[in-house]
């Protein structure tokens, strides 16, 4: 079971100009009447994107049942918020109280939740201000502030590429779909475009409120999920690359030969390109050892479980010993320099050291880790260090071991996590989901990244790598989830935002020409230019809406009408169905009829159904989770079963051999159902010659005759792209599912027959 703010440039050849840093690139002042006056009218059409973004994310948002890890997020939020009411019995460790897990991932998640649960109890909300709907706000919120993340970048996209970057954002299926969704991915994605959003004005504006959201977005991700660790391998090579080049900048070479040699004509202008291949050089065997490293520790840590585990242990009492003295010495190294600048307070500024050596224009990126104030960086590092210390000991009661656990823990699991590899999906798993989806960002996604190729800056480069870069490491990672597709569809439709843009800029000139040839008089001539131009930029715009219609029409099946349906939406992973809501229907009516809604029934639920019934029983405390085992009553009210039915069905449900009646009623539901895998690669076949020693002994027909036959193939059939076409297309307009719809996890519900009431 699947368990520029730009005018249009001549093209320039020499690479190293291009990268030069352009006005919008290089550092201006803003006050703080930035939105004042003509700005105003410009914001207009972000909170029209930003409106219908929102409407879409909280329009039913409590209409799917809640996803099994759904559940978990809920329940231990909700167990958080009544910790946080009994703050001081939690110092007491041996309090179950919530701590830091990363099988649950960051804090930040449960922590957010727990407190729209209680602003949800102070407005009066109904059942105590928690019930489906409130689990999801927080997701539902960040995900529709995400979509306006771009208006801050318009210096870099120009005006129309941020919107419609926002626009693309605002009416993506996943980015919809999984900010409707009480995951950790779409928090995490918000905070990674806020730090790109920070770190873009930052160097645009050098504020210190830029610097300090940068670093808050940051720690949040960090507390929010592991896979902060991909986007740090991600920025901070991009990074290393942009510092190796501003390095080369300014030391000349083509002028060192003579202008008839071939170094003189073809060498580089700088040795800006030279210093690039040199970090590549040495990175590469450096990168390759690392990835070989993480490999092994990743299967000692697997086989050697004990004995990691107190290696870590150790390193996390290390670390909080170590850490103190750390602080302290960072506060003498700032008292130090609130110091040396009140003796100098008088004093004109001026660069010293190797600021002094620094171009501000050419090398922007040195100029603003070289010459960052000492007090940008000491107060983003305290407020930095306030967030991490208060999210990871849950408000101090859990100190010493919450900053362990918080550094070292979550990337413990992780390395865990690479060999279990959940989710077995094959490394083309990605390559088929997001064009199922995507269409508009897919195509227009890679027309932008060609245009940030022939045309780069820093900023369109930096979206290059970023997106290419996610798309190869998420590949890497063991772990493919259809989740994580966000992390790969943000960047691209950042980058599908430039690839539209020239294509809406000419729709804007063919408009205003047909216009003024309409109020000057009809010219032959000038009417053959407007048409003869006009064609092109036609056959891309109609082939814009098509691809826009096809996304919004995934975009409103899989959250509004498929939303529980699994097996008709490859994106839904084994999600509940609605007949959880169907159980619970009939829970409630038996507890009203004997105890008159009191919530006093007697359930008793199976191990393999225990989620997400913890969540869904919340209110029920006579319920016996893992039943029989442990369960002081061996005939409760209800009984609620997972796995092996009929099993279940003999001991409860069957009468006996002397005819007397069954002692329950029983009725089948579905708890879980799945999109069909058969996609997957063949399984392999133990053989004389291959034992299959790590190799997956289970899959399916492989993806090309999946998608021309489904999971049943017949016999020596090949690939048939007209039958895949006809299938996808199929799929796309009627949701007729490619393969097989029967993948579940069954449940049964058991009701006393001498209730008088049917399950």
């Amino acid at each position: 079971m699947p368990i520029y703010k730009s005018k249009q440039r001549q093209p320039v050849l020499d690479v190293e100009k291009q990268l030069a840093p352009t006005p919008v690139e290089q550092k201006e002042t803003r006050g703080p009447d930035w939105l004042a006056g003509e700005q105003r009218k410009q914001l207009l059409p972000f909170l029209l994107v930003l409106l219908l973004g929102a409407a879409l994310r909280f329009w039913q948002l409590g209409i799917k049942p809640l996803h099994h890890d759904e559940s978990l997020h809920a329940y231990y939020s909700l167990q958080l918020l009544h910790n946080l009411e009994n703050w001081k019995s939690c110092f007491d460790q041996t309090m179950a109280c919530y701590h830091y897990d990363p099988l649950l991932h960051g804090p930040f998640q449960f922590h957010i939740i727990a407190f729209v649960y209680q602003c949800c109890q102070w407005l009066g909300l109904p059942d105590h201000g928690v019930s489906t709907t409130t689990v999801r706000i927080a997701a539902a919120t960040l995900g529709t502030a995400l979509v306006v993340l771009p208006y801050f970048l318009r210096d870099y996209l120009g005006k129309v590429g941020a919107w419609l970057a926002c626009f693309l954002l605002a009416v993506s299926p996943s980015m919809v779909y999984y900010s409707r969704f009480a995951r950790e991915d779409i928090y995490m994605a918000f905070f990674t475009l806020l730090l790109v959003v920070a770190a873009g004005r930052y160097m645009c504006d050098r504020r210190k409120d830029w610097f300090i959201t940068g670093t808050i977005a940051f720690v949040l991700s960090y507390a929010t999920k592991e896979a902060t660790f991909l986007s740090i391998a991600i920025f901070g090579s991009f990074l290393l690359v942009l510092l190796a080049w501003e390095t080369g900048c300014r030391v000349p070479v083509r002028s060192r030969f003579q202008p008839d040699s071939t170094l003189g004509k073809y060498g580089p202008r700088t040795a800006a390109p030279l210093c690039v291949v040199v970090l590549l050089l040495c990175c590469a065997p450096l990168a390759t050892w690392f990835f070989g490293w993480m490999k092994d520790t990743s299967v000692y840590i697997n086989t050697y479980t004990a004995a990691s585990d107190e290696i870590i242990n150790n390193i996390k009492h290390q670390t909080v010993v170590v850490l103190p003295w750390l602080g302290l010495l960072i506060a003498l190294y700032v008292l130090l320099c609130w110091g040396r600048d009140q003796l100098q307070k008088k004093s004109a500024p001026v660069r010293k050291g190797l600021a002094a050596r620094i171009d501000p224009l050419k090398q922007p990126t040195l100029d603003a880790l070289i010459t960052l104030p000492w007090q940008y960086w000491s107060s983003a590092l305290v407020v930095g260090a306030l967030i991490f210390v208060l999210l990871f000991s849950v408000f101090f009661t859990y100190l010493a071991n919450g900053i362990g656990d918080g550094i070292w823990q979550g990337l413990y699991y992780w390395m865990q996590q690479q060999q279990v590899a959940r989710g077995s999906q094959p490394w083309y798993y990605y390559f088929l989901l997001i064009p199922l989806y995507e269409q508009i960002g897919v195509v227009f996604g890679l027309a932008g990244l060609v245009r940030c190729l022939l045309r780069p800056t820093r900023f369109r480069l930096f979206l290059a790598y970023w997106f290419i870069g996610n798309v190869f490491i998420y590949i890497w990672a063991g772990e493919k989830m259809p989740w994580l597709t966000i992390h790969m569809t943000m960047p691209m439709l950042l980058l599908a935002a430039i690839g539209l843009e020239p294509l809406f800029n000419r729709l804007s000139v063919l408009v205003k020409s047909g216009q003024n040839l309409t109020q000057k008089g009809q010219n032959r001539v000038q009417s053959k230019r407007v048409i003869g131009s006009s064609i092109g930029t036609i056959a891309g715009a109609l082939a814009a809406i098509f691809l826009l219609i096809l996304t919004l029409q995934n975009m409103w099946q899989v959250s509004f009408v498929h939303y529980a349906d699994a097996p008709h939406e490859m994106m839904i992973y084994v999600q509940t169905t609605t007949d959880v809501n169907a159980v619970m229907g009939k829970i409630d009516q038996l507890d009203e009829k004997l105890y008159h809604g009191r919530h006093k029934l007697s359930i008793g639920v199976m191990p393999e159904a225990n989620w997400p019934f913890y969540w869904y029983l919340r209110d029920y405390p006579n319920v016996c989770y893992g039943f029989p085992t442990g369960c002081s009553d061996a005939k409760p009210d209800a009984i609620i079963a997972g796995g092996d039915l009929s099993k279940a069905q003999a001991q409860y449900s069957t009468s006996d051999a002397r005819g007397h009646t069954a002692a329950y009623l029983f009725h089948h539901y579905q708890l879980r159902t799945w999109w069909d895998e058969g996609y997957k690669p063949r399984p392999c076949t133990p053989s004389v010659t291959d034992s299959c020693q790590g190799q997956p002994t289970w899959g399916g027909v492989g993806p090309l005759l999946w998608l021309s036959y489904g999971d049943t193939p017949p016999g020596g059939a090949l690939f048939t792209p007209a039958l895949a076409f006809k299938n996808i297309w199929d799929w796309w307009w009627t949701r007729k599912p490619i393969g097989s719809t029967t993948g579940s996890t069954d449940m049964g519900l058991f009701i006393r027959s001498d209730m008088g009431i049917n399950p």
